[in-house]
């Protein structure tokens, strides 16, 4: 009864006893037996020292004093030993599994195939054999072969949906852009990515899903598409602020549209969204309708009559290399690549005198026109274009806000009209290629015109982003807009707010991200509310484009067959800003197994 005592008030002071007594010691919260490596069925002294009496006495009896500890410590470090032994396989085996997740999330990230890991394993074989051949045999044991790359990856994007879904569930607002595409095998894919904040104004942008379209891509089946994909995540309708596509027809129909389908059901739950076509797709609409087709036209020839002949192409690079001009070579002019105008013209009228000098030595080639008005609309298409493929530069990118890519726009329309007046009055600093050439007197209207029209273009394609002026103004600068111009049920919380002298020095100081995180909820709610559907707004469908790339690096013509399962998994893992929970995934796996 006292010892049961002993085991309740001093666990310490009994397992001290345990060892000195009866050669016992305590391993997860067990009695064990050091000399036989028993466990009692019940940790008293009772059946400790029974077990002890009955198996060990006559042999251990005779160790007493030094004698004993030394035994006991013998014992104990044999016990240690042993243990450490034991758990040495399922460490080496861990860590094997965790090496494999990692390498088989490179290997998808990088754009290549499952089967890459027998490559990747051989490779470190062949490491190790020359820098550390001892432990060759833990390398060996990495799962890479094709089907163990497969499931990592399967199991990966599973648990980045997971991460995305989770935080979905915490957006205070959330806006959705869409694009749709054919990949190798002909089959229809529609991407739709999400940009959501919450409540403390964090930023998720993610794929939420890919949707393949087995029959017609009319609005509504892109919409029941979508619908899919928010019911997966978990997304509420209430909470959808803004819907951003590419323009196209099944996208933007007034009727049967998806962006009319998604504001109709949005209206049924009583609110309303922000439709856009994308930023980035409006300003090549405007580049396209610039003027000067024969101009270009007769650019796209005389390239397309080098590079289509082998022999002819050869020769130009060739005449290139002894000529040591500024470029080895001219491009292919691609209508789908944003930037392929303004290089294509910047390369030919760089080598306008080596193309000239090169068509001329065969009679069949195209010529180069001689006309001095032809060389100058040349070079005053050349200094647009780059103008141009200045602004989609800046566009360009994941993470920016609609209201710093509409500041570049409008910023644009004020150089048209800088450009405008410096070239009424023939002040060409702005225009170093025409400079070079030299401006004739009878083109200038020509130009002007030209200038004018790009600008009424700009006015009519981003007209649904000039009609949200001032809520861009009143996110970005809630300080100085307007008070009049701004909703009226926004207009109380607003003054209050621009007459806070406490805010408007963090206004100056911090992002405005920190700023609205920083602002009482409780007095300016609805302001917070505005800035985060201003901050969940997608600018462009940057995203999807880039991710169309990928979808066309890793399903190719050697990979035609790839799954449309396999196909999200990949892109879901190459394009999240999330990494998945490796740990979390080898402690879900019951058992660890080696394999080849």
């Amino acid at each position: 009864m006292e010892r049961s005592r002993l085991w309740h008030t001093d666990k310490r002071k009994l397992k001290k006893t345990w060892e000195q007594d009866y050669f016992f010691t305590e391993v997860d919260s067990n009695a064990v037996c050091l000399v036989c490596k028993q466990r009692v069925a019940v940790s008293k002294e009772y059946n400790i020292r029974r077990h002890y009496l009955t198996k060990h006495a006559a042999e251990f009896a005779k160790y007493t004093g030094e004698h004993c500890k030394v035994k006991l410590a013998d014992l104990l470090t044999k016990l240690t030993t042993q243990q450490r032994t034991l758990l040495q396989p399922s460490t080496a085996q861990e860590n094997a599994t965790r090496a494999s997740y990692r390498i088989s999330n490179a290997i998808v990230r990088s754009g290549r195939a499952f089967a890459a890991g027998d490559f990747v394993k051989e490779c470190l074989t062949i490491a190790a054999q020359d820098v550390c051949p001892n432990p060759m045999r833990v390398f060996s044991q990495i799962s890479l072969s094709r089907n163990t790359v497969t499931r990592r990856v399967e199991d990966m994007a599973e648990d980045v949906r997971g991460q995305i879904a989770q935080r979905a569930s915490h957006f205070s607002a959330f806006s959705i852009a869409c694009d749709e595409s054919t990949d190798m095998s002909d089959s229809a894919q529609l991407l739709v990515f999400l940009r959501g904040v919450n409540e403390d104004f964090e930023v998720c942008q993610e794929l939420a899903g890919l949707e393949t379209l087995k029959g017609t891509t009319k609005g509504v089946d892109i919409f029941m598409a979508v619908e899919r994909v928010l019911d997966k995540n978990g997304l509420n309708w209430e909470t959808l602020s803004g819907i951003m596509t590419d323009g196209a027809p099944a996208m933007v129909g007034k009727r049967a549209g998806l962006t009319a389908l998604v504001s109709d059901k949005v209206s049924e739950f009583g609110g309303s969204i922000l439709k856009y076509h994308c930023i980035l797709h409006q300003e090549q609409l405007c580049a396209k309708n610039m003027g000067l087709k024969n101009v270009m036209q007769d650019v796209v020839a005389i390239v397309n009559n080098i590079r289509s002949k082998a022999l002819s192409h050869r020769q130009f690079k060739a005449l290139l290399d002894e000529m040591d001009a500024q470029y080895g070579d001219v491009l292919y002019h691609q209508e789908v690549r944003w930037l392929s105008r303004g290089k294509v013209l910047r390369g030919f009228f760089d080598l306008r005198e080596e193309i000239r000098e090169f068509q001329a030595m065969k009679t069949n080639n195209i010529q180069v026109p001689t006309d001095s008005h032809w060389l100058a609309d040349l070079a005053f298409l050349v200094d647009i274009t780059e103008l141009l493929n200045i602004l989609n530069l800046q566009l360009q990118g994941r993470d920016q806000m609609i209201t710093q890519m509409y500041d570049h726009v409008k910023a644009f329309k004020q150089k048209f009209q800088l450009l405008s007046r410096h070239l009424s009055k023939g002040n060409l600093e702005h225009f170093p290629s025409l400079r070079e050439v030299g401006l004739m007197e009878e083109d200038t209207p020509k130009y002007l015109n030209i200038l004018n029209n790009l600008e009424v273009e700009f006015d009519h394609r981003f007209e649904d982003f000039r009609g949200n002026t001032t809520a861009f103004e009143l996110f970005a600068q809630p300080f100085s807009v307007n008070v009049d111009a701004v909703s009226e049920e926004l207009q109380m919380e607003l003054l209050e707010l621009q007459s806070d002298s406490d805010l408007h020095s963090r206004f100056r100081e911090l992002s405005l991200q920190d700023f609205y995180r920083s602002i009482p909820a409780h007095r300016y709610g609805k302001i917070r509310k505005h800035a985060q559907v201003m901050l969940s707004l997608f600018g462009s469908t940057y995203v999807c484009e880039q991710a169309f790339s990928l979808m066309n690096l890793n399903k190719s013509k050697l990979r035609n067959a790839l799954s449309d399962s396999h196909l999200h998994d990949i892109l879901t893992l190459s394009v999240s800003q999330l990494e998945p929970d490796i740990e979390r995934l080898l402690k879900t796996k019951n058992r660890l197994h080696v394999s080849h």
